[in-house]
């Protein structure tokens, strides 16, 4: 399986992701502020969402090729492996 955000997606997941530790997270206004800044130096668009994007893809790839087995055809024949 291969996921891949697009990045609007990824901006949609930043914000939601942020704003929930921003609003429920037991972290200080200085903790509020730097995630708020962090935020806003990624707007739609911007070198910085993009960059974003491909490492959340590479992350998430990542974690599922490690969790779950795949089907290859080797040689004719399918082999299960976990890659």
């Amino acid at each position: 399986m291969i996921v891949m955000l697009e990045e609007p997606e990824a901006w949609s997941l930043m914000m939601l992701v942020s704003a929930v530790a921003v609003d429920n997270a037991e972290i200080s206004e200085e903790g509020k502020e730097a995630i708020r800044k962090w935020r806003s130096d990624r707007p739609e668009g911007s070198p910085e969402l993009e960059k974003l994007t491909e490492e959340l893809n590479k992350a998430m790839n990542s974690h599922i090729d490690s969790k779950f087995l795949r089907r290859v055809k080797s040689k004719g024949r399918y082999e299960t492996v976990k890659k």
